[in-house]
């Protein structure tokens, strides 16, 4: 970062509230618990078995952020939830246009010349006056799939809920609860410094333990499917 501006900012918060404990949780899994993240069946069971507890951590922190009041003269100490609601009050409520420019928004849907017209085609104009904006072309993201049929799938969570319920710790995935770490070391963007991030036994050893019942019975399911 070369400047202090507020998503910037904003950047760090999500860094240091939430995001980093699971970036810690996931190289713990690659260097512990089995995690090939190169495979689309182990990312498929990731997103199984975490991503509402993500989505999860991402709502609080909103709330939370949206809640705390800030710094500067200017604001005198109100929070987001605050400004909004004055500026609804004053300015009335917009449509909401998630991710277009106002200046966008003004130009195509502001009261200007021609009020009668109407374009067919006015979110693709938007679109192409918003292509100048991008500045790096598109990232690949890791695919990910079930490696089940629908029925198949099905036979796998009830499976999986009746090794949870039963308390079942597969064998060789390093997880004696005496001596678990509760600090990991990631590294910050690319090539930054490293730091030590604390995961709470009470609360990540559990997610691990999940993570090895969830990943030891789809190898055995699909082991059995070959042979």
């Amino acid at each position: 970062s070369t400047r202090n501006t507020r998503i910037e900012r904003l950047w760090v918060e999500v860094g240091t509230q939430f995001a980093r404990r699971w970036r810690g949780f996931f190289t713990r899994l690659e260097r512990w618990h089995g995690l090939d993240h190169t495979s689309p069946y182990h990312l498929w069971l990731l997103h199984q078995l975490f991503l509402v507890d993500i989505n999860s951590d991402c709502e609080d922190f909103q709330a939370e952020w949206n809640l705390h009041p800030l710094s500067g003269t200017r604001n005198k100490g109100q929070s987001p939830a605050d400004l909004r609601f004055i500026s609804e009050t004053e300015h009335g409520v917009d449509e909401d246009q998630p991710g277009v420019h106002p200046s966008v928004l003004q130009e195509y849907y502001g009261v200007m010349e021609d009020l009668d017209e109407e374009w067919d085609d006015v979110d693709d104009l938007i679109a192409a006056d918003q292509t100048r904006d991008i500045r790096h072309e598109a990232i690949d993201v890791p695919t990910h799939g079930s490696p089940f049929t629908s029925e198949q799938a099905e036979v796998f969570f009830e499976a999986l809920n009746a090794v949870k319920e039963q308390g079942i710790i597969p064998a060789g995935f390093e997880l004696d609860v005496d001596g678990y770490p509760v600090r990991e070391s990631i590294h910050l963007g690319r090539g930054g410094k490293r730091v030590s991030v604390i995961l709470p036994l009470e609360v990540w050893w559990p997610r691990a333990l999940l993570w090895a019942q969830g990943l030891d019975l789809m190898t055995r399911m699909l082991v059995e499917d070959v042979l």
